[in-house]
């Protein structure tokens, strides 16, 4: 073995020497160590601590030639550093390097002018039916079934990837064959701060009127938080991310994720969440709020990052939102070990309704949710073969856990627990970004949930290095709770129906359905905030006219699309 890694060493080491130290990316520790003949396996480097990892993997064949491939993906953020160690490690094996291209400004403006110019770069994550119906991305059904690692990860949900013209276009990034436990809500929910929890004797809201309730005593106490002004319930607005604006009523009816419907069980037939009684009472309770000082009229012009600021701060108390979109705030203040400043998701719901805000992730994809391969790309074959390459266990164990011992030690059989230097380096945005390969582990097909021994993915799977996270307040909350996971304030994680989502549901451009829901979305993003801003006794007059508008744009069509592609779906279940 030993001669092995070292013949493989060496084959890279000549490799790198054939071309220019631009491209090769050498650093000067191991200029050094090829000047004066150090054996590769034996120089004391960073650069070779790492390639230790990869013994026994092997380099893709073409390593040696070099090739960036460009990325666009939907949302906001930060490229990592071009120094990033894991990231040079694995391009120095693959050849590979991705640029990402994130989203400034608005995303529907973005997708628009990229289909318009077709000024389309090699891969796209967008989660937008647009880039299909312009045929954007080129068909996979052929391909993956030719890359052995990609081709088990995705074989079981190939029926859920054909879109309607028949063809597979899109690689989930979020899917867990064999899941592990849900430790935390990463979707919708109901957030209220810990503190306020905990002041109020660790009761368990359970309603709209129980969660306010808890939020009004906890301001009148508590005007300031660490001399910021407290602010009682946030609602972000912010382009597409409003759903933390237009989607509760769906959760406070009972529903799952589903989007802009909602879809009774019994007869798995679609109607409109936006113009029931449910939805009435959700923003009068919200216009009541305001014109108690609760909510504050800035929330609905806010920018994404005015909103996670204010999160950080510790001083808002409750929200709804998203587990993954409040992720950043959540990192700073456990960085500032204002534990009891972070968040969790309580089960609100209307009076006799079970909550369902919970998914089973066994074997369920939404069909859109991932990366696509544009006909602009300049190699789709070596991109898949990247991808497929990722995919081997030693190299996801080497992004997501790092290098065993320095990095993480092993628990019993199958588990394992990151170092307390490992640990606080995952809980700093910027280092995560910067030293790891958090990023191209985010945005590549990979591996989650437990592998069929047992062993975590990653360390967000590891029901041991959550336990051995946890802060001595968390670990004592959790324990006065008497339970061992946050999630567990809330119901059961649900099984949903094969349609499910349907907000993942392909709607072609242009058409009768896609022009309804366009109006019907746009309709809501009027009045929503009209409505929770108004004087109380204009609410009703101010409701009447909302509904008399959704109904004058008639979006019978979206619902007619909806209940057909739901009516196909539970057919083949």
């Amino acid at each position: 073995m030993k001669f092995f890694i070292k013949t493989i060493a060496w084959i890279i080491l000549l490799s790198l020497l054939l071309l220019s130290a631009t491209s090769c990316g050498i650093d000067g520790k191991m200029d050094k160590a090829i000047e004066t003949g150090l054996d590769i396996l034996d120089a004391e480097s960073e650069y070779n601590s790492n390639l230790k990892l990869f013994a026994g993997v092997e380099p893709l064949p073409d390593a040696g030639e070099p090739v960036t491939f460009n990325v666009f993906i939907r949302d906001p953020g930060a490229v990592p550093s071009k120094d990033n160690p894991v990231i040079r490690r694995i391009a120095e094996l693959t050849g590979v390097t991705i640029e990402f291209e994130f989203l400034v400004g608005d995303l529907d403006q973005k997708v628009g002018v990229i289909i318009a110019g077709e000024d389309y770069p090699d891969a796209i994550f967008a989660c937008e039916q647009r880039f299909i119906d312009a045929g954007a991305f080129i068909p996979l059904e052929d391909k993956l079934p030719k890359y052995k690692n990609l081709h088990d990860l995705y074989s079981p949900h190939y029926e859920k990837m054909t879109t309607y013209d028949g063809h597979q276009y899109i690689m989930e990034l979020y899917l867990s064959n064999n899941p592990s436990p849900m430790f935390v809500n990463d979707g919708p929910g109901f957030y209220i701060q810990k503190a306020v929890l905990e002041e109020a004797g660790l009761v368990v809201p359970r309603t709209l009127d129980e969660y306010f309730d808890l939020i009004e005593q906890y301001m009148a106490k508590h005007p300031t938080i660490d001399g910021v002004r407290t602010i009682g319930f946030e609602i972000l607005s912010d382009g597409w991310r409003d759903f933390c604006l237009r989607n509760p009523p769906q959760h406070l009816m009972g529903a799952g994720n589903d989007g802009d419907v909602f879809v009774d069980l019994n007869t798995y037939t679609a109607s409109l969440y936006q113009v029931s009684d449910t939805a009435k009472n959700y923003y009068r309770k919200l216009n009541e709020e305001y014109n108690k000082g609760v909510i504050r009229a800035d929330t609905f012009t806010q920018s994404y990052d005015q909103y996670i600021s204010k999160l950080a701060s510790g001083a808002v108390l409750g929200f709804f939102d998203q587990g993954w979109n409040i992720l950043q705030a959540e990192n700073i203040l456990k960085s500032d070990k204002k534990y009891e400043r972070m968040y969790v998701a309580v089960p609100i719901a209307n009076p006799g309704v079970k909550d369902s805000y919970l998914d089973f992730r066994a074997g369920t994809i939404t069909g859109n949710n991932g990366i696509g391969i544009t006909k602009n790309c300049k190699n789709p074959d070596r991109l898949l073969a990247f991808y497929d390459w990722l995919l081997q266990r030693e190299v996801q164990d080497f992004i997501q856990w790092g290098e065993e011992g320095k990095d993480w030690v092993r628990v019993g059989q199958t588990g394992r627990v990151l170092t307390s230097a490992r640990r606080e380096l995952n809980n700093d945005d910027g280092k995560k970004r910067d030293l790891t390969g958090i990023t191209l582990w985010n945005y590549s097909p990979k591996m989650q949930g437990l592998y069929d021994d047992g062993m975590p993915c990653g360390p967000t799977d590891s029901e041991d290095e959550y336990v051995a996270s946890l802060s001595d307040y968390d670990r004592r909350l959790l324990e006065m709770y008497g339970i061992k996971y946050p999630t567990q304030l809330l119901s059961e994680p649900v099984k949903r129906p094969a349609y499910y989502p349907v907000w993942s549901m392909p709607i072609v451009e242009g058409s009768a359905a896609a022009l309804a829901n366009s109006k019907m979305v746009h309709t809501c993003r009027k009045y929503y905030p009209r409505l929770i801003l108004a004087n109380p006794n204009d609410y009703d007059l101010l409701w009447d006219s909302f509904v008399a508008e959704i109904w004058k744009n008639d979006p019978q069509p979206y619902l007619d699309e909806v209940n057909r592609q739901i009516a196909e779906a539970m057919e083949l279940e």
